[in-house]
C-alpha cells in the first residue's frame, strides 16, 4: 500500500464529529473534526452541496450555445456552458433537461451522459454531471425570474480559443468544453 492510500485509510477509519455551522438555500457548511487512531486530530471546513449539472448544447450547424450571465461571487460578466443546481433527490438527466430550458430556452431531443467532475474537492463535496444536449429546439419555458441572461453561439475552436485568451474563465465551462472537443474532435470516448 502506497503512503497516500494508507493515509485516506487512516482518515477513513478515524473517529469524524461533524458540525453543521451553516445553512444555507444552496450549500451548507460543515466543520469536521477528524481523530485518528494515534489520537492526533485536525478540522476541516466543507461546503456540502446537492451537485449540479452542466450541458454543453449543440446546434445542428455544430455551434456550441454558451450564455453570458452576471456573476455576484467573480464580480463579472462571465461566458459560461448552461448549468444548474440538482433539487434533492432530483435524477441529474431530469435537472439537464429542466435546466437547459430554464437557462438558454430550448430542450433538447437527445441527452448524452459524458461522466462529470468535483468542483473543487478539496473543500466542496459539488459533484457536477456533465451532459452533452442536442436535437435542440425552442421551448416556452420561463427563465428564472432573478437570471439575465444573454445567449452566445461559436464553433468549438472558437470557444478553445476564447479560453485560451482568457475569455472563458468558469472552470465547469473549460473542463465541459474541452471534453466536447477531445469527445468529438480528436475522437477520446
Amino acid at each position: 500500500m502506497s503512503e497516500i492510500e494508507e493515509k485516506a485509510k487512516a482518515e477513513q477509519e478515524a473517529q469524524i464529529e461533524s458540525k453543521m455551522i451553516y445553512e444555507g438555500r444552496k450549500f451548507d457548511v460543515r466543520v469536521d473534526e477528524i481523530t485518528l487512531a494515534d489520537g492526533h486530530s485536525y478540522k476541516r471546513e466543507i461546503v456540502v452541496h446537492p451537485g449540479a449539472v452542466v450541458m454543453i448544447p449543440v446546434e445542428a450547424s455544430g455551434q456550441l450555445i454558451l450564455i453570458k450571465q452576471w456573476r455576484r461571487a467573480a464580480r463579472q460578466i462571465l461566458i459560461e456552458l448552461p448549468a444548474g443546481t440538482l433539487e434533492k433527490g432530483e435524477d441529474p438527466l431530469e435537472c439537464a433537461h429542466r435546466e437547459l430550458q430554464e437557462e438558454i430556452k430550448f430542450a433538447a431531443g437527445k441527452m448524452t451522459d459524458l461522466g462529470g467532475f468535483f468542483s473543487a474537492p478539496g473543500i466542496c463535496t459539488e459533484f457536477l454531471h456533465l451532459f452533452l444536449a442536442e436535437d435542440l429546439r425552442e421551448s416556452g419555458l420561463q427563465a428564472d425570474e432573478h437570471e439575465f441572461i444573454e445567449l452566445l453561439r461559436v464553433m468549438p475552436e472558437e470557444a478553445l480559443q476564447m479560453i485560451e485568451r482568457g475569455e472563458i474563465v468558469d472552470a465547469k465551462s473549460i473542463a465541459g468544453i474541452t471534453r466536447y472537443y477531445l469527445r468529438n474532435k480528436l475522437g477520446i470516448k
